[in-house]
């Protein structure tokens, strides 16, 4: 009997992270992407914005004023401000650090050192503190201090050059769609981070954490990178065949699915053809047996190429708008899709994307403004005056 993992989404449910306390000095995508799941999952994240907020709270889209870029990536975190110039504010984080288990930041290398709360400074007030970096090209080396965006880096890395290699008839590269460096990055640092913290429950010991979205990236081009070692003229292409009425993509990389196939589109003789006979061969001409598909795909409906293929168990899809998630029965069915809350009102947003037998993971609901833990931190837990930061 299989368990039924989806009815773990409780927000107030008994999460993986909980006790975790976090100081998220993020902003953009890179940071706030990693935050927001360690918050999913129990952790107490407490964004420091500089008193006008950070750069997201501006970026659209907005509704009533509130960017629900911002919303979906800070859901979930309570929220200070402080104006990191001055020395009292300074002095905050480091009392701050004090009960952190977790610093995330993604200033510009060299920041965090200038204002005077670097590891090396944060760790002589909490020693099992652990501190993660996240930058275009790393802490150190040649291109550290180059400015660095996700669209600068998938540019330099050779990942936007990757990508258009897939793009017969196409030579300028592509405008940039998804931000891959951001993501892939704060993926790599959610589970650096997490790593730390296991190494530290077992020897009591913190660390820092350099994680730059160039080397993240280039691991995401496992093939890629190998073919540009060893180059081989044979590769292959996944992409759109056409239908009657539109697009479909089909993959055929088992045995058991080129037969099937074979069979649906009348040729049954192609599991004798030298070039298909095995799946070495097969992969190598890839492109040729996905001609002799589109042949048979292009006279017939998109639901019917789906039916016939899907039948078969054969790996097939239409191409969807995004829109389409929101009602889609298996997201609805893994309780995916929620809804969160911030100024500008109810948001939909995705859910947390883990699934857990014992402990719950899901998005909180809320938002904070700006500032809005102010009273709750620096006066009820520091004792300060929220507006002058000085000793009640």
């Amino acid at each position: 009997m299989l368990m039924k993992l989806e009815d773990n989404r409780l927000a107030t449910g008994p999460r993986v992270l909980d006790g975790v306390r976090v100081l998220d000095f993020t902003c953009v995508i890179s940071g706030p992407y990693c935050t927001r799941m360690m918050a999913d999952l129990g952790a107490d994240v407490l964004k420091i914005e500089p008193p006008e907020g950070e750069l997201l709270r501006a970026a659209p889209p907005h509704r009533n004023g509130a960017s629900k870029l911002f919303a979906q990536l800070n859901a979930g975190k309570r929220c200070i401000s402080l104006d990191l110039k001055r020395a009292a504010s300074i002095a905050i984080v480091k009392r701050l650090v004090k009960s952190t288990d977790v610093v995330v930041e993604n200033f510009s290398p060299g920041v965090m050192q200038r204002l005077g709360i670097d590891y090396p400074v944060l760790n002589q007030h909490n020693d099992r503190l652990i501190m993660c970096s996240i930058s275009g090209f790393g802490q150190t080396g040649p291109a550290a201090q180059r400015p660095a965006f996700a669209p600068i880096v998938q540019a330099w890395s050779g990942y936007d050059m990757v990508t258009l290699r897939y793009q017969p008839g196409i030579d300028k590269p592509l405008n940039m769609g998804l931000p891959v460096a951001d993501n892939v990055a704060s993926l790599q640092a959610f589970g650096a981070i997490t790593a730390a913290l296991y190494y530290r429950e077992k020897t009591g010991i913190g660390q820092y954490i350099d994680i730059a979205m160039f080397d993240a990236l280039l691991g995401t081009m496992q093939k890629d990178f190998q073919v540009m070692l060893a180059p081989d003229k044979f590769d292959r292409l996944y992409g759109p065949i056409e239908t009657s009425n539109g697009y479909v993509l089909v993959m055929l990389v088992s045995q058991r699915h080129f037969e099937a196939l074979a069979k649906i589109i009348g040729q049954p003789s192609l599991s004798d053809d030298p070039r298909f006979a095995d799946t070495a061969s097969r992969l190598r001409h890839y492109d040729q047996l996905m001609t002799i598909t589109a042949r048979w795909v292009r006279t017939r409906t998109t639901a019917d190429v789906l039916a016939r293929l899907t039948e078969r168990k054969i790996p097939v899809s239409n191409y969807r708008d995004i829109a389409a998630s929101l009602n889609d029965p298996q997201l609805s069915h893994r309780n995916m899709i929620t809804q969160i809350n911030d100024a500008g009102g109810p948001l939909t947003v995705p859910n947390a994307p883990f699934l857990y037998s014992h402990t719950h993971a899901a998005v909180r609901p809320w938002v904070a403004a700006i500032g809005e833990h102010n009273g709750a931190v620096l006066h009820d837990e520091l004792g300060l005056d929220p507006l002058t930061l000085e000793p009640k």
